[in-house]
């Protein structure tokens, strides 16, 4: 089934009340999800919190969430919005940007970690958002920029562009702690 037609299923399910319809949504989408919120908060942990935040919205929201005419748009753009909101009420974004936590760990499985990867995080951590976020989104989660446009609604040359922007900023970045 792909992605069009299961979105199709997940609204009926959605508007039936049927309680499988969240499940549906959390086998497409919960891992890319998770993904993109790591890249905004920095944080696996916190990225955890605030997805289980968000699915508990979708549940209480979701006849609403049955009228959205593109679902993958929307979850991504309230993951985003569910993230901002967290950020504001913690107030600690300043403590968890510059802190090297392991946060690239995505599957949970943490490999082999050295002094680079922890470099590779923190400069990460220091791009602006935008730039992290693509950059994560391509790199660590393996998705094109056709793909990456369409989870944040923007065109697959500005994503493209993006990237290249942050890779060379992080590469600056890299350059600096080497030296």
């Amino acid at each position: 089934m792909d992605r069009e037609t299961a979105d199709g299923e997940i609204r009926e399910r959605l508007a039936a009340d049927d309680a499988s319809a969240l499940g549906m949504i959390w086998d497409l989408y919960s891992s890319d999800l998770l993904g993109y919120l790591v890249s905004i908060l920095c944080s696996r942990h916190d990225a955890e919190d605030v997805l289980q935040e968000l699915f508990g919205t979708i549940a209480r929201k979701r006849a609403a969430v049955a009228r959205v005419r593109l679902l993958k748009p929307y979850l991504f753009r309230s993951a985003r919005n569910a993230a901002l909101n967290y950020i504001k009420r913690s107030k600690r974004m300043r403590e968890r940007t510059r802190e090297i936590s392991e946060w690239l760990v995505l599957d949970g499985k943490a490999e082999a970690r050295d002094e680079q990867t922890g470099q590779v995080e923190a400069a990460l951590a220091s791009l602006p958002e935008k730039q992290r976020v693509v950059i994560v989104l391509k790199f660590y989660r393996n998705k094109t920029f056709r793909e990456i446009g369409e989870m944040l609604i923007i065109s697959e040359n500005t994503a493209g562009s993006r990237y290249r922007y942050g890779m060379n900023k992080l590469r600056g970045l890299l350059e600096e702690t080497s030296s």
